[in-house]
């Protein structure tokens, strides 16, 4: 069996009704983070979201920062900050701050964004997501040698510009393309960027057949997907302890992924509220059953980092703690 990295995904959402402040949530997650490290983990991966009733984290790189701050040996990810709505020199600026903060472990995942909700919050055409992201990349790239260099785009343009300091990782932070459809998973092959996987293992398998014909190594990148993982004595009291949390998740996925391939119908997502897609999708029970449904995922697909979701949006702190101890203790040294 491959060696496979295991990382831990945070998003700092806080449903409204929780009875909890985001000044104690944040202190637990971030605690979380740090504990994550200290069982063996490989890395810890934020999430972003903007305009939401749920505080979905709307800020990854400050939070990058404080995570970078609070451990020692972790790579920190971004899985994914959403390119369009940043300006490129002041992300390129940030992440090369969080990546001297952390001496090396930013892994920086990008994304197009697909919500209209954000893209008229920040008066962008989602028809510019693209371009933008493309021309973001290159001026981020350019940016992190920490010479002067102008730029002339569609979207952006400056002249004479240096950003410092450059970045700890040499010569920049790893780049991952987070996409599900198929031309712009192959559009990451051909542009030599890692695959932040939305999907599952026929999208891995698009990212691999167009590495290879673009000549490229695919041992040379990471494919990195996510499983909602929470471990209990049995899969129903798994289920009874993050049932509504699930529910919550993948009806505000659902609805924001079907509004964006312009339908009502939830089921032609990949994303949605249905409890028994939910329980066959996420790896919850004991811990025995936890490893033998992991060592299926990394059989199945080859991926190279599997991020592990157990702080779902309203559940309780205290139960992903406690599920997050377990596995570190009882599953993840299976497969070191």
């Amino acid at each position: 069996m491959p060696r496979m990295r295991f990382g831990y995904q945070l998003d700092f959402r806080n449903p409204p009704g929780s009875g909890r402040s985001f000044p104690d949530l944040y202190r637990d997650l971030l605690g979380q983070a740090e504990l994550a490290e200290s069982l063996g983990f490989d890395s810890i991966w934020l999430t972003e979201h903007n305009f939401t009733d749920d505080g979905y984290l709307p800020a990854m790189l400050p939070a990058a920062a404080a995570i970078a701050a609070r451990t020692s040996r972790v790579a920190i990810g971004t899985f994914v900050l959403l390119a369009p709505f940043q300006h490129p020199l002041k992300l390129a600026e940030d992440a090369a701050v969080v990546d001297v903060i952390s001496n090396g472990r930013l892994r920086l995942g990008l994304g197009q964004g697909y919500r209209q909700e954000e893209f008229d919050g920040f008066g962008v055409a989602r028809s510019e997501r693209l371009g933008r992201t493309l021309e973001t990349i290159e001026i981020l790239k350019r940016a992190w040698t920490g010479e002067r260099f102008s730029f002339e785009g569609k979207y952006f343009r400056f002249k004479d510009v240096r950003v410092l300091p450059t970045p700890a990782s040499r010569p920049y932070p790893e780049l991952l393309w987070g996409a599900g459809a198929p031309k712009a998973i192959q559009r990451a092959a051909r542009m030599g960027l890692s695959f932040a996987c939305v999907a599952g293992r026929r999208e891995v398998g698009i990212y691999t057949d167009a590495l290879k014909a673009a000549g490229r190594d695919p041992a040379s990148f990471s494919v990195v997907n996510s499983r909602v993982v929470y471990i209990a004595s049995s899969e129903e009291e798994a289920w009874r302890e993050v049932g509504d949390a699930l529910m919550y998740q993948a009806e505000h996925y659902g609805r924001w992924l079907s509004a964006a391939a312009g339908t009502t119908d939830m089921s032609k997502v990949l994303i949605r509220p249905d409890p028994d897609r939910l329980k066959h999708t996420s790896i919850l029970g004991p811990p025995d059953k936890v490893r033998a449904r992991i060592a299926e995922v990394i059989e199945s697909a080859p991926i190279t980092d599997l991020i592990t979701v157990t702080q779902l949006p309203g559940l309780d702190p205290s139960k992903a703690r406690r599920s997050l101890e377990r596995f570190g203790r009882e599953v993840l040294p299976a497969f070191r």
